[in-house]
This record gives C-alpha cells, sequence and structure tokens, in this order.
C-alpha cells in the first residue's frame, strides 16, 4: 500500500509537470508565450493629479499641453472646477541656435518677419519715452542690453542661445533680492507693476513678477521672444503649499521653453508648476492679477483652492493615450 501511495504521488506530480510545461509552452502565431507578462519598461515621468477650483477670468482649457492635460469638471463663468494633471518635462535644446547679430534697422526688419505672428507680441516693443523701448513693464535701455544682455552674448562662444540665456540668469540671482514678504507690507498692494529697469537700478524685485519681467527685459532686449507665466507653484520647501509664482519661457527655433529664472531651472519643469495664463506683460492682469497674488478673501477675492488626489511616475509612452 505504501508502495502504490507513492507511484500515485510521482504520476500525480509528473501529469502536473507536464501539463504546466504544455501550457507555458503554447506559443501564439507571433511565437510569444501568452503566459508571460513581459514588464512594462521604458521612461517615467513624474506627474501630479489635482482638483483645482479657481475664480475666473483664467480658462486654463486653453492651455492643455503634453506637460498640462485639463479636463473641466464644472464652468459657472464665475469659477472654474477642472481636474488637472501635470508631468515633469526636461526640453532638449539645438545649442546650434544663435542670437540675432542686430546692427541696423535693416537687420531688425529680418529679425521680426523671420517669427510667426503669433509669437511677435513676446519680442516687439515700442520706445515709451527717450532711451526706453518695450512695452508696460517689460522694458530694457541701451545699457541693459548692451552693458549686460550683449556682454554675455559675446563671453559666450558664437553668440550662443542657450549659453546666454543661460549666463544671464545666472547673473541676476546675484544681482537681485527678491523680497519674498507678504505682498502688502509697506504698502505694495500693486508689487507687479514694478518695472524691470527699477528692479536693476534698486537690485531689489518685490516678488516673483518683477523679477521674471527683468529676464524678460533683458532677453527681449536681444530680440529674443520671451513670455511671462503666470500661475501657482506647489513649495515643497514651504511645507507643500500652492503659491502664485512666475516663471518665463523663451523661443528656441519653433518652440517656447520653460525658465524659471528664480529657481535657476532652465528647460526643465517639474511636475509642481500649474500654469494659469501667458502674457506679454503682466499688466495684462490688471486688478484679476491682485486677487491671486495671495490665498485671501476680500476685495471681490476668492481664493484659488487645490487638492492633490495622485502623484507618482508614469510611462512617457502613455501620456498622449
Amino acid at each position: 500500500m505504501k508502495r502504490a501511495g507513492i507511484v500515485l504521488a510521482l504520476v500525480f506530480l509528473i501529469t502536473v509537470a507536464t501539463f504546466s510545461g504544455c501550457v507555458s509552452q503554447k506559443k501564439e502565431d507571433n511565437g510569444v508565450d501568452v503566459n508571460t507578462t513581459p514588464p512594462q519598461t521604458g521612461k517615467t515621468v513624474s506627474y501630479v493629479k489635482a482638483r483645482i477650483n479657481v475664480a475666473q477670468p483664467y480658462d486654463i482649457s486653453d492651455l492643455n499641453s503634453s506637460r498640462q492635460k485639463v479636463v473641466i469638471i464644472r464652468d459657472s463663468g464665475i469659477r472654474l472646477e477642472a481636474i488637472v494633471t501635470l508631468y515633469g518635462e526636461t526640453y532638449v535644446f539645438d545649442d546650434t541656435t544663435r542670437i540675432p547679430i542686430v546692427e541696423t534697422e535693416e537687420d531688425a526688419l529680418k529679425v521680426i518677419n523671420s517669427f510667426p505672428e503669433d509669437v511677435l507680441p513676446y519680442v516687439v516693443g515700442m520706445e515709451l519715452e527717450e532711451g526706453i523701448w518695450g512695452t508696460g513693464t517689460v522694458h530694457w535701455t541701451e545699457h541693459m542690453r548692451n552693458r549686460i544682455a550683449l556682454r554675455y552674448a559675446k563671453e559666450d562662444a558664437d553668440y550662443n542661445l542657450y549659453g546666454t540665456a543661460y549666463l544671464i540668469m545666472k547673473d541676476q540671482k546675484t544681482r537681485i533680492r527678491v523680497d519674498e514678504s507678504p505682498y502688502l507690507k509697506d504698502g505694495y498692494e500693486y508689487w507687479w507693476m514694478q518695472g524691470a529697469t527699477e528692479t536693476l537700478s534698486t537690485s531689489k524685485a518685490l516678488g516673483i513678477g518683477p523679477y521674471a519681467t527683468l529676464y524678460a527685459s533683458l532677453m527681449r532686449s536681444m530680440m529674443i521672444p520671451t513670455k511671462i507665466v503666470y500661475g501657482l507653484y506647489y513649495d515643497l520647501e514651504a511645507g507643500g503649499v500652492w503659491k502664485p509664482y512666475v516663471w518665463n519661457e523663451i523661443y528656441f527655433k519653433g518652440k517656447w521653453v520653460p525658465v524659471d529664472p528664480y529657481r535657476e531651472q532652465f528647460g526643465t519643469l517639474s511636475r509642481y508648476y500649474l500654469k494659469l495664463y501667458e502674457t506679454v506683460d503682466l499688466l495684462e492682469l490688471n486688478n484679476d492679477f491682485a486677487c491671486y497674488r495671495s490665498n485671501f478673501e476680500g476685495k471681490g477675492c476668492k481664493p484659488f483652492e487645490i487638492q492633490i488626489l495622485e502623484q507618482g511616475t508614469v510611462l512617457e509612452s502613455e501620456i498622449n493615450k
């Protein structure tokens, strides 16, 4: 009996092993083992998904991009509720791009005519007063162009756009101190109205807005189209809070590339930048912008509300599906 039990056990094991082998060896026509699930491989990207409730006039549905996906939940005409998924992104530069050499009016017209129509507002200025060009608070003088911007262009090999823009960003960080105190301090209720030349002459920016405005002025003085981007930034260093924030985008051969001059990020945005508006000048936002200078009620303002739903990493190939 004992021997018979051993034999039956061996027969059972052989049968199971044979059956398992048959299944694992079963192939489809393409030769792939149907029981083997290949591990997911490829480049991963960090992301954060959040529910946002924000007052109009910001229509973030217009700001869908490969880095920012927007799904509108409710739009009352006064407030907007949406699910926004933000992806970290790093841009690859063409380091052969050069800064335009503008010595004559003919040179300037040639550069202007090379830009698409929707890019022109971010570079073309006018003479605001004698010796000052630009628009609104984004303005520059010959000193800013010749003694600062062009100096870095000459220091960089062959007027390389990437190198020059990076050097200007680094230099600005050493020159300008940012007052990050509450924006209503000392009567600075309209802090974003500080002009670039004032920021440079006082070496002090009343908040991040004027800091980004100065960077835009220096870049535009060399006829490099530069946006001012307004939005919200999730500040981990401050304990994980969303703050009103401003950064830039510069135009590289048909592509807008992000630059955060204050945090010295060039061509890279983490998942924590939420774009609400892109503008030629912060003055375009007028009183609407005042509602977002801090998260507070009053004066007709309602604070923005953001709830992070999830965050992690995802395959880059899955983002555009």
